[in-house]
């Protein structure tokens, strides 16, 4: 009896690591799956498009781990920035940069300098639910020419929780998404709020997302046009 005991104790604390180290990983998990986005300003205009990319897919203990090579156009099909991401899911959260929190447009009038982005990362946890509390973080970009620098710009993200599940169609297909609301402040030569909206899909990442000044009016929005 006491080793049938021990046993069902033992299969427990087995099956309660393994749900632990259980992730949703907010990418596609195979390589060479290819994410490309639209972004868009305020009246609707094209700003830049950007491609995704997972180039390398591997187990970590407690999860999976994704490398993206991320390219950034301007509206004219330019390019204006290049850089590997890394993202992850170890013991039952997400984690990934908050590059993309930099403005695109921000980005294109920049492309023929040296740009540098550092940031967070942000966390998505499995088993999501209304009302939850994510955690914030910032970025920042620094953009040197001929080894002047020239510009900084931080953006913070603050206040981040799950409003719900929706269902999101866009020309890449329909979705099931969580919808992540948040305050987003923006340092440069002034100071910005304003308050963002993203849905986010499991295995597929960001498939839409909008910002929006402080008075309520759209100030741009990004949207998953292609998934292969």
């Amino acid at each position: 009896m006491k080793k049938s005991i021990l046993a069902l104790l033992t299969m427990s604390l087995i099956i309660d690591g393994l749900h632990a180290q259980t992730c949703s990983f907010y990418y596609p998990t195979k390589e060479g799956s290819v994410l490309e986005y639209s972004h868009y300003d305020k009246k609707g205009k094209l700003t830049g498009t950007s491609e995704q990319k997972i180039t390398t897919i591997k187990k970590i203990p407690g999860g999976m781990e994704a490398v993206i090579a991320v390219k950034t156009k301007d509206a004219k099909g330019q390019d204006v920035f290049n850089q590997d991401m890394n993202v992850k899911c170890e013991n039952g959260i997400f984690y990934f940069s908050m590059d993309n929190y930099i403005d695109q447009s921000s980005m294109s009038a920049y492309k023929d300098m040296n740009i540098e982005v550092k940031g967070d990362d942000l966390q998505i946890p499995t088993n999501l639910k209304a009302g939850d509390i994510l955690n914030g973080g910032s970025v920042t970009m620094t953009v040197e020419n001929g080894g002047m620098k020239l510009m900084n710009m931080t953006v913070t993200i603050s206040d981040r929780k799950v409003d719900g599940i929706e269902k999101v169609t866009t020309p890449a297909g329909t979705f099931d998404c969580y919808k992540i609301s948040y305050d987003a402040t923006t340092k440069m030569m002034i100071t910005i709020h304003t308050k963002g909206v993203e849905w986010y899909a499991k295995d597929v990442g960001l498939v839409k997302s909008e910002s929006y000044m402080s008075n309520g009016k759209l100030a741009g929005s990004t949207v998953l046009t292609s998934l292969k």
